[in-house]
This record gives C-alpha cells, sequence and structure tokens, in this order.
C-alpha cells in the first residue's frame, strides 16, 4: 500500500493549505466555505465574466476549470478531467477519475477531503500512466473566508503561517514571494516534498488574498516537474479569482 500513500500526499497537501487562512485572528473560518450566494453574487457581478466564468477566451488547447461559487477559475489543458467537487460526490468522482494502479479506495480519500471545502480538481490521468509511481499531476482551487486584510502585514502572515505549515509536512520550500495573482495580491511559493517510499512531489501553490475577505488556493501538483514545467506555469498564469 506504500504507492498509494504516495498518492494521497498531494491531497494531504492541499487540505493543509486551508490552515492559512486562520492566520488573521479569531474572525477568520478555515476549512469553511464561502456562502455560495453570496460568492456567486460577487463573481457574476465582477468585470470580465460571463455567467461567472471567464469572459475571455482559455489559451488555445485548454479549457476554462473552476466555479462561480468558489469564484476562482484556471485554464487546463483540454485533455485533463475536471471536477467540481460541489456538485459531485466524492464517489462518483472516483469513479470518473479512475485509472489503472490506483486503488479507488485511496483516490476517494483524497477526494473527500477536497470535497469538503467544494474544491475544483482537475487531473492529467494520462501522466499517471506514463509515472513510474502511478502518480496524476493534478490542480486544485478552493476558496475560505479570512479576516485577512491586503496588504505588506498580511503578506508577511500568510508567508509565515505557510512555512510554519511546510514545516509540519517536512516539505522542503525552493521559494516563497509576494506576487500579483490575478490582479489580487497573493503568495506564490514552490516547495518539494519526498515520501518514505521515495516519491517526489513537486508542488506550485498560489494563494490569494481577495477584497471580499476570502483565501483563495491553487495547488499544481506534479511528479516530473522538468516534463510539466510549461505547462504548469501556463495554467498559473491563467488563475482568475472574483
Amino acid at each position: 500500500m506504500t504507492r498509494m500513500r504516495d498518492f494521497i500526499l498531494t491531497g494531504m497537501i492541499i487540505a493543509v493549505m486551508a490552515a492559512a487562512s486562520s492566520c488573521g485572528g479569531s474572525a477568520a473560518k478555515p476549512h469553511a466555505s464561502a456562502s455560495p450566494s453570496s460568492a456567486k453574487a460577487s463573481a457574476s457581478s465582477s468585470p470580465g465574466t460571463v455567467n461567472g466564468a471567464p469572459a475571455e477566451p482559455p489559451p488555445a488547447g485548454y479549457k476554462w476549470a473552476g466555479s462561480a461559487a468558489q469564484g476562482v477559475w484556471f485554464a487546463v489543458p483540454r485533455t485533463w478531467a475536471a471536477l467540481n467537487l460541489a456538485k459531485i460526490s466524492a464517489s462518483r468522482a472516483t469513479r470518473r477519475l479512475a485509472f489503472k494502479g490506483v486503488s479507488s479506495s485511496y483516490l476517494k480519500t483524497v477526494l473527500a477531503g477536497l470535497s469538503q471545502r467544494h474544491a475544483i480538481f482537475v487531473a492529467d490521468l494520462a501522466s499517471a500512466v506514463r509515472s513510474p509511481h502511478q502518480f496524476a499531476t493534478n490542480g486544485s482551487a478552493f476558496c475560505t473566508p479570512t479576516a485577512l486584510v491586503p496588504g505588506a502585514g498580511s503578506s508577511s502572515a500568510l508567508k509565515a503561517a505557510l512555512r510554519a505549515e511546510y514545516a509540519k509536512i517536512h516539505a522542503h520550500v525552493l521559494a516563497i514571494r509576494t506576487a500579483t495573482i490575478g490582479g489580487h495580491p497573493g503568495i506564490k511559493a514552490d516547495i518539494t516534498i519526498t515520501s518514505t517510499a521515495g516519491l517526489t512531489v513537486t508542488e506550485a501553490q498560489y494563494v490569494i488574498l481577495t477584497q471580499s475577505g476570502r483565501l483563495c488556493t491553487v495547488t499544481l501538483s506534479t511528479d516530473k516537474p522538468t516534463a510539466f514545467r510549461q505547462t504548469l506555469r501556463k495554467i498559473g498564469g491563467t488563475i482568475r479569482v472574483s
């Protein structure tokens, strides 16, 4: 079962990221999803959107993946599977994403954690077939309410919270810096983490602080950083948050 534990590694890291929303104080509510009605209203009224989705076309060969309720979108290659876990159960998602070499019970464990956050989950299923670890290059996105407000102080608090969480899971931080993501202030972190079985996962994590009091996290993960570097960089450049 070691290989299966390797596969859920990314899901565990994604879940840990929700803790960052608690660094704003007692008013923050980590692990809670933004109100679908209020978030949807905000997304629908944002400029450059149509029915909550980006009005602009995605890059050639890509498609938009996201949620009007969450108010976060990003473009992925058309061949990737994309699921809105606010609209589909973890069990059904497991059946749709099932691929050779990965136990459905362990895949369900990953998706169950993301489902609690009404996350968006995307995956290049073909990459799992090519990976010696049966690891699918993937991405996820979800938003949580936060008491943080944009500013230098919030950036420092976010960086400190992320470094603390990375230390808990023994992740190696390659870079962590402030960034403007989709027109919003945020943090861009690059990390690697290696399991006891020898699987090293490289992750690019974008943590975006919105003016509407939400903290949105987009995580892109792969066990083949050289092969997927350009693709993941392109995906990261398309992130839109309303």
